[in-house]
């Protein structure tokens, strides 16, 4: 029997880069980029219902302008949003000291299948394939953020 718990299937769920949150107060904040904005509030609903301080976003602009004023835990995106310039964003965040203590989980699709190892090259801390129950993304992110 294994001792991995549920969400650690490296082609569903991973974090591969647990994070050392700065302060108390910004290990409960998530922000989620996603270019669905009903998927979008859903999980944010979801995880302010788990006790997290959750914001939504639907465009790489808004998301920028948020994070000027957040300093989340974690930064949940959808790889579409930045794969058409070859994830540069998330490089760039990977060089800013502002997100040596941010989460970055990348949220991909089924098909076509992101390789995990390349997302991790990239810089992302961690993986959520959809379709993923809510419930078990709530829970990886207690492990990662709260219980640290």
């Amino acid at each position: 029997m294994s001792q991995r718990l549920p969400h650690e299937d490296e082609n569903w769920f991973a974090v591969w880069e647990p994070k050392r949150i700065l302060t108390a107060s910004d290990s409960r904040t998530v922000v989620i980029a996603h270019p669905d904005i009903p998927v979008a509030e859903t999980m944010a609903l979801l995880l302010r219902l788990r006790g997290f301080s959750t914001i939504a976003s639907a465009s790489m602009d808004n998301l920028e302008l948020m994070l000027g004023y957040w300093k989340p835990g974690a930064l949940m995106i959808d790889t579409r949003m930045c794969r058409h310039n070859d994830f540069e964003f998330i490089r760039r965040c990977v060089r800013n000291g502002f997100f040596d203590g941010v989460l970055l989980i990348a949220l991909t699709r089924i098909w076509p299948e992101e390789d995990p190892q390349e997302l991790r090259r990239i810089g992302f801390g961690g993986l959520c394939r959809r379709p993923c129950p809510l419930w078990k993304l709530a829970d990886m992110l207690h492990d990662q953020l709260v219980s640290n």
